[in-house]
């Protein structure tokens, strides 16, 4: 039975911002970009730069500091953050010699971050991005999602920082980065789930049992089992981790390791220091490799999951010199240091940052005749995303981080807020634009960047035309060409159980019924009705891409994709508000 968990926060909303504004008033040389809390920045005033969802604390911003990492951008809870944040921490900490991004294997980050990346190199930035994927408790292949970013992520941050600090250039930074993540392998095992704030804690990991194999965002793991003493637990992780049938990591009897013992967020460091002594003589013994060094404690969590993973990395001279560099970033294992000045005052944003405040109202005093039209369509879309929040947390509960919903819900309450002032309703391109703006503001996450994807890429589309009236086959035309844009920058087609599982047969029967002549309020409802057939089909399929490709095809069975069923409400409600206004 699923009960509200007990959390030390005011609101559940506020839980990132607030947690930003402790961590620099704790430690001396950390600040945050003016434009907060809008811009989820903290960094030091030296390259190397990394971020991601929230809840994984002290990650990635307790890392920030001399010798470690210059920037980190904190998304919300479990969600990347968007592009116009990392956007702006790469220009607040980019000098001369470049930027190195450092981001975990997972859809959302490699998305927003790569698209700030190309931004920040079109703008003269020297960018590069070393992609870290360290689990290994799922054997290969995984669809096209691949090994997620897992707590060895942490060691390759201080290589890289360390290296930076070294005076190396950008490539040397780089190659060395990428180096170690191929030398690290991480698995992790919980005791309980995470709660995310506001929240309710989910009852899928009942008493006396535990959990092998599972990621940092709440999702179920590769297995489920009875609770087992720590000694055969450790013993079975360091067998997944140095496994000779998957060759994640270049490790054979004579390596020279370091080991990292990490806490998932609710473990206390008596248990951790349990886990710990078990496993270097393991290694030393049984598996006959010499132990370096071995980090015990809390570096990337998941909110507050009992549990803890082991990342074992392949050393050598220069990995090791790199490792005991000095640092102040706060939550590497060391001292801190620096008197805390009085007053802390906010780091200026770079100008090409910031949002114009100062712009009027775009919206027209008078609404054209397809002007009224698309507002209702907007705003049935959003309001019908709003009203199914809960219900997509529901399932994304199941099949993913719980989020789906609170993320979709963020970004329909924006459209509609903004529709009221910014929307020039009577130019549907520029609308859909401006949507698309809205959602990459306040959504993050893979949500956010894909339909920030949607509506660029339909938005050019509609531009090619240059008509003050869209027709039917423009539209149509638009939703193919942010299908194509979607499945190019995320990689997803039709049947991997994704959002495009709906897209595609409503844009397939919205062409079909058009060339027959069906009138057009007719065809767009006719492929609601498709996108909805597509949505509810995806309980049949086996996920190939985002985190539902981790989750067994036994639960996956249970729910639709949470993403499809979304696309599929609004699409409908706009169907329906279209078809309304057209008979009114």
């Amino acid at each position: 039975m699923a009960f509200q968990g007990k959390k030390l926060m005011d609101d559940p909303d506020d839980a990132v911002t607030d947690f930003i504004e402790g961590l620099v008033e704790t430690y001396p040389a950390l600040h945050y970009l003016d434009g907060f809390p809008q811009v989820g920045c903290s960094l030091y005033l030296i390259f190397s730069y990394s971020g991601g969802g929230s809840g994984h604390e002290p990650a990635h911003a307790g890392f920030v500091g001399e010798g470690m990492l210059s920037a980190a951008i904190c998304g919300d809870v479990f969600t990347s953050p968007p592009v116009d944040s990392i956007l702006a921490g790469i220009r607040a900490v980019t000098g001369p010699k470049g930027c190195l991004l450092i981001v975990k294997n997972y859809t959302g980050d490699r998305l927003n971050f790569g698209l700030a990346a190309e931004q920040a190199k079109s703008e003269g930035y020297k960018v590069e991005i070393v992609i870290v994927g360290d689990d290994c408790a799922l054997p290969p292949p995984r669809g096209i999602a691949g090994r997620r970013g897992l707590a060895g992520t942490i060691l390759v941050h201080k290589v890289a920082g360390a290296a930076a600090e070294a005076g190396l250039p950008l490539a040397d930074v780089a190659a060395e980065a990428k180096y170690a993540s191929e030398m690290v392998g991480t698995m992790g095992v919980a005791l309980s789930v995470c709660t995310l704030p506001g929240q309710l804690t989910s009852d899928r990991l009942g008493p006396g049992k535990m959990e092998l194999g599972l990621g940092i965002h709440g999702e179920p793991g590769a297995a489920v089992v009875d609770l087992l003493p720590v000694d055969p637990v450790v013993s079975h992780v360091l067998q997944q981790i140095l496994s000779k049938d998957t060759q994640y990591v270049p490790i054979t009897r004579g390596s020279r390791v370091v080991v990292m013992i990490n806490g998932l967020g609710a473990t206390p460091i008596m248990e951790l220091m349990i886990a710990s002594g078990k496993t270097v003589p393991k290694l030393q013994v049984e598996h006959g490799l010499a132990v370096d060094r071995v980090y015990t404690g809390s570096f990337m969590t998941s909110l507050d999951m009992a549990g803890f993973s082991i990342s074992i990395m392949k050393a050598d001279e220069v990995i090791l010199r790199r490792l005991d560099a000095p640092t102040k970033a706060p939550y590497w294992p060391v001292s801190v240091e620096g008197d805390r000045p009085p007053t802390k005052l906010p780091v200026p944003i770079p100008t090409s940052c910031s949002r114009k405040n100062d712009e009027g109202s775009n919206r027209p005093q008078e609404l054209s005749v397809q002007g009224r039209i698309l507002e209702a369509a907007i705003e049935a879309a959003a309001n019908a995303i709003i009203n199914i929040k809960d219900c997509l947390n529901e399932w994304d509960g199941k099949v993913g981080d719980g989020d789906c919903g609170s993320t979709l819900f963020r970004g329909a309450a924006a459209i509609v807020e903004d529709m009221r002032n910014y929307y020039p309703l009577n130019d549907a391109a520029e609308t859909i634009n401006e949507i698309g703006s809205s959602v990459e503001r306040v959504m993050g996450g893979t949500s956010g960047i894909i339909y920030s994807i949607f509506c660029k890429a339909a938005y050019a589309k509609l531009k090619e035309n240059n008509l003050p009236f869209v027709e039917s086959r423009q539209w149509a035309d638009a939703l193919e060409a942010s299908i194509t844009a979607i499945s190019k920058y995320g990689g997803a087609k039709a049947g991997y159980r994704t959002l495009l599982d709906a897209l595609i047969p409503a844009a397939s029967i919205l062409e079909e019924r058009l060339a027959a002549g069906d009138e057009p309020t007719t065809a767009f409802f006719l492929s609601s009705e498709a996108a909805l057939s597509g949505a509810e089909s995806t309980k049949n399929m086996q996920a190939q891409a985002g985190r539902s490709s981790y989750i067994s095809p036994e639960i996956l069975a249970s729910v639709p994709d949470p993403g499809a069923m979304a696309v599929a409400t609004w699409y409908r409600a706009a169907a329906l508000a279209v078809k309304d206004k057209y008979q009114t």
